[in-house]
Order: structure tokens, then C-alpha cells, then sequence
């Protein structure tokens, strides 16, 4: 915690600018990543416009050493290798702030990800900062410096950028460094440094995966509802939202603009017969039944196969969707809480980095009879160091289960 007193730089004009730089000449761009190849640390931020796209639409990249800025325009610069081998080099750590989205702009555009990398809001998890702490409540927090949220909702596809966006698009990176330092201290003097390396590395890892078409058949445990369906009903999910997710990608269209979830559950339970039938369900969108009423119809009536891998899927989406909790199991998963809420206070850390209640639900359907530690099953990402640390309590409040449970 800082002691330092908040200065209030609500006005924009009270600010001082941080050295910063606009680039947007290939020569220019090649120079400033010359500058920075000899940092070991680098602040790094986008901006990006997401409201009718699938894919995020880069306005500006922002990247500095805790000295200087460069504000990289990708709606004009062309050569990117140089800032592409900076991302890649082993030897510099990136700095993000909250960077899962960053993340995924990084590897559509680029195919490239900042490894390594050291986000300090998951940092700020680790030491009892809380869960979500935005940039402005951190830098706040550890620098004493009282940001106002400045042009959050800018177009920042549109041109020219003003001097007012470019301002605080640089203030977005000038603080990261220092607060890097504080934090990798704090982690290093706890010993949780390797922890946050860990869950940097799943960020990493998720946004790799995320143009992995191998993954797109689970995404149907993700649908509002879905555990309302049996399981004919939800293999024919499983092949509509594929159909959404390559037609949303191909389209640059979000998913919800070409079926919603809602729409999805009802074509499968009324199963329409044909394109009048289709016309006459009312909570179908009119474009959705003109545009992509063949596809759909067609996915419809095709066999489902229920193979092995969507049994396994299916048992996992009744156990972890939002269907209401059977009232016997509700006492078990509070006292799983309670055990998750103990060792979050017993090592200073948010608990929400340890188990969500989805989570814990599914943990507590697939070990209900367990007799033993080492044969306890654990949900997908409950692994590393947080499995060390729940192991013994998630099976002792598994095994605390009072008489009347039984």
C-alpha cells in the first residue's frame, strides 16, 4: 500500500505529458524498436474498436520504457517486423495491464504475443489488491497519481487522432513500469512470483487457442439455457454454434449479429421442418431466417452423432451451467466457499483467483464419493499452484458433510 497523498489530476490540463512519440513512417517505426531493443522492460497497451466486428479493429499500439513512448498507428504503418521481433524477444518483459483482449488483438493482427509477459492486474490479485483493479484505481494505489478516465470511448479507428486521445493513450503505459517494479518486489518478497509467471503463461496459452477450430465444438456448454436440452437436442446445438462461430468469423460479424443464444435454443426445440415453419417462429430474427434459414434448417435435420467426446461434454455442461443447484448440494458448495474464502485470507490473495462457484459446483459433482486426496478429479484450469493449495482443504469440506447430507 502507498502512503503517498493522491494528487487529483481530474483536469487534463494538470497533467504533465509523458515524452511521447507518434509514429506512423515504417523508418520512424524501425528507429523507435532500435531504442527499445535495449530495454529489459516494456509498458504495453492497445486501442481498438470492437462494436460491429468479430475480430477487435486496431486504432493504436502503445509501447514504452518507462522514459519514452512511441504511439504506433496501424492504420498507416506497413513494416512491422521490428515491433514484431520486440513481442517475440525472450529477454524483454512486456507489461500489460488487464491484457486479455490486448491479447487477442495481438495475435488476429500480428500472429504474434508478447511473451513473456506480466499483467499487474492479475499481479495485484496475488497481494490482496482485489480481482479486477483497473489501471486507474492501480496507479492510484502505488503511485499516487489520480488519473480521470479520459477517452475510454474515443473512435480510435477515426482520423485524425487529437492531441487529447494521443495524450492518454501515453499516460495508458507511463505508469506500468514503475508499477511492475512495486509489484514483481512484492510478489518476489511473498513468493508468488512464479504463480503470476504461471498465470500469465494461461493467458498466453488462451489466446493462442483462440483461432484453434478444434476447440469450437465445446463451445456449446458456453449457450444460456443449454442444460435445459437432452442430449439429441444438444448435439444439434453443438453443430449450430460451430456453424455461428465459423459464419461470425468469416462475416467479421459478432456472433450474437448472426444468432443469438436464445434463438439457437429455440431452433432446436422447435425444430422447424422447413422455411414456412421456420417464418413462423417469432423469435427468430427475419434476417437470420432469410439470410442463413437453408444452413440452419439443413444443420437442423442432419444425424447427431453422440460420440464419447460429447458424452464427456454434456456431463460437464449439466454439472457447471446455470441450471438451479439441487437444494441437497447447495450446504456441500457453501462449504466449499467457505474452504476457497480461508485460504484466499490465509495467503493474502483475491479469491476469486482460486475457484469460482461454477468451479467448485463441478469439483463437488465429480468427487461427491471420494475417499481419497490423491483421487480427487479437478475442473479444467484448477491445476499448479492452486491445486496445491485446495487439495487438502476442498477434501476436508468434502468430508465435513453432516449426517442429514448423507
Amino acid at each position: 500500500m502507498t502512503d503517498q497523498v493522491p494528487q487529483n489530476l481530474s483536469d487534463s490540463s494538470a497533467i504533465q505529458p509523458p515524452d511521447s512519440q507518434y509514429i506512423v513512417d515504417d523508418a520512424e517505426l524501425a528507429k523507435a524498436c532500435a531504442y527499445l531493443q535495449r530495454a529489459s522492460v516494456l509498458a504495453l497497451d492497445t486501442e481498438f474498436v470492437r462494436t460491429n466486428t468479430f475480430y477487435p479493429k486496431p486504432g493504436l499500439i502503445q509501447i514504452g520504457d518507462g522514459q519514452r513512448i512511441f504511439l504506433l498507428d496501424p492504420l498507416t504503418l506497413t513494416q512491422w517486423q521490428p515491433f514484431l521481433d520486440l513481442l517475440a524477444d525472450q529477454q524483454i518483459t512486456k507489461v500489460l495491464h488487464s491484457g486479455s483482449e490486448d491479447l487477442v488483438l495481438l495475435q488476429h493482427t500480428f500472429g504474434q504475443l508478447p511473451e513473456p509477459m506480466f499483467d499487474t492486474q492479475k499481479a495485484a490479485a496475488f497481494l490482496g489488491y482485489g480481482a479486477n483493479l483497473s489501471y486507474l484505481n492501480i496507479v492510484k494505489e502505488l503511485i499516487g497519481v489520480e488519473l480521470e478516465k479520459g477517452e475510454t470511448r474515443s473512435d480510435w479507428c477515426a482520423r485524425p487522432l487529437s492531441e487529447r486521445q494521443l495524450h492518454y493513450a501515453a499516460l495508458d503505459v507511463h505508469y506500468l513500469p514503475s508499477i511492475y517494479e512495486t509489484l514483481r518486489q512484492q510478489l518476489d518478497e511473498k513468493g508468488y512470483l512464479r504463480w503470476l509467471q504461471d498465470e500469465c503463461q494461461q493467458m498466453l496459452d488462451i489466446a493462442w487457442q483462440n483461432e484453434d477450430d478444434a476447440l469450437w465444438p465445446t463451445l456449446f456448454i458456453n449457450v444460456g439455457g443449454a442444460w435445459r436440452l437432452n442430449p439429441q437436442q444438444l448435439a444439434i446445438l453443438q453443430q449450430l454454434v460451430i456453424w455461428r462461430e465459423i459464419t461470425a468469423r468469416q462475416r467479421n460479424k459478432p456472433r450474437n449479429w448472426i444468432a443469438k443464444d436464445a434463438e439457437l435454443i429455440l431452433l432446436v426445440q422447435r425444430k422447424p421442418q422447413d422455411r414456412q415453419a421456420l417464418a413462423a417462429i417469432k423469435d427468430v430474427s427475419k434476417s437470420l431466417q432469410q439470410r442463413d434459414g437453408d444452413a440452419v434448417l439443413q444443420i437442423l435435420h442432419q444425424d447427431a452423432e453422440l460420440s464419447p467426446q460429447f458424452n464427456a461434454l454434456a456431463t460437464t455442461l449439466k454439472a457447471t451451467s446455470g441450471q438451479p443447484l439441487p437444494p441437497a448440494l447447495r450446504p456441500a458448495v457453501k462449504r466449499l466457499q467457505r474452504a476457497v474464502s480461508q485460504v484466499a485470507e490465509d495467503a493474502g490473495i483475491a479469491a476469486e483467483l482460486l475457484a469460482r462457484k461454477k468451479v467448485l459446483i463441478e469439483f463437488l459433482q465429480a468427487n461427491m464419493h471420494c475417499q481419497s486426496e490423491e483421487r480427487l478429479v479437478w475442473p479444467a484450469g484448477v491445476d499448479g499452484w492452486r491445486r496445491d493449495l485446495l487439495k487438502k482443504p476442498l477434501f476436508e469440506a468434502l468430508r465435513d458433510q453432516p449426517a442429514e447430507e448423507a
